[in-house]
């Protein structure tokens, strides 16, 4: 359904973007795949390499544009695709985009972004040069110069929140604030408001994600299990608490998940 195509970033960005993919539709009929993505916390780049509005975002009821920045999403939304679609994506981690542009990420929260509109006239020139080349590898390395030339343009102090997440995923997302408070040395205030800031979640949504995420790789993975063994399993309070936790980000009973993730999901590594 998807071709997919994967590069590793350089050295110098693997603090911060997980990975480039080229990701092209690859189906036989011509109408649009409507599908549907879970709550996730990464925020992706995405530059057009085929034809225009190959991407409508059904939830917000409008077509991506051709260079987009988009998420995190802490609630489910629905994308139709659509033949054709051909997308040079980057997949930053956490808190990367603020990194780069000392943007807030609370800007593209459960939505995407015009790039040329958020940046500017550089984005604009950076999506047509990418679109000129006929090179996958030449047009990863474009890309990548840009973000390099980027970071480095941008270093100034903020609260570095790279140990902090790192923590919340260790755990699974089963950790308080005070612990976190104590593990990377930053005030209750600080971590909140920088959370927020850097990576478009409230710290707490974000803990609540993570664990979530975490759940349904499980449930993928293992396919013979008890439900009833989750909530104790991944941190839940109790059986409730996890039906209703599952609930509120799936958007469905456990019990009615289909199993895995969609098509849309796994070709664009969220």
């Amino acid at each position: 359904m998807f071709k997919v195509q994967s590069f590793r970033p350089h050295p110098m960005l693997q603090d911060h973007i997980l990975s480039y993919l080229i990701v092209e539709s690859d189906f036989q009929d011509q109408g649009g795949r409507r599908m549907i993505l879970l709550p996730y916390l990464i925020q992706h780049l995405a530059f057009n390499l085929g034809p225009p509005d190959r991407v409508y975002d059904v939830t917000n009821k409008e077509y991506v544009a051709s260079d987009s920045i988009t998420g995190p999403n802490d609630t489910v939304c629905e994308r139709c695709i659509y033949t054709g679609m051909k997308n040079l994506v980057v997949n930053l981690k956490p808190g990367s985009w603020f990194k780069f542009f000392r943007i807030p990420a609370t800007n593209f929260t459960n939505k995407s972004a015009d790039l040329s509109v958020v940046i500017g006239c550089r984005m604009r020139e950076l999506g047509e040069e990418l679109r000129k080349s006929n090179s996958r590898e030449q047009q990863v390395a474009t890309l990548e110069a840009f973000l390099i030339r980027q970071l480095l343009n941008e270093r100034r102090h903020s609260a570095d929140l790279a140990e902090a997440i790192r923590l919340i995923y260790a755990t699974d997302g089963n950790i308080t604030i005070r612990q976190l408070e104590s593990g990377v040395y930053l005030t209750k205030r600080t971590l909140e408001r920088n959370f927020l800031e850097q990576t478009g979640l409230h710290l707490k949504t974000f803990c609540r994600i993570v664990r979530f995420r975490r759940t349904i790789e499980y449930i993928e993975k293992e396919k013979k299990f008890h439900w009833c063994l989750l909530a104790d399993r991944f941190g839940y309070s109790d059986q409730t608490h996890f039906i209703n936790e599952f609930r509120h980000f799936a958007g469905c009973l456990p019990h009615e998940y289909p199993g895995g993730r969609s098509s849309l999901e796994l070709a664009l590594g969220i």
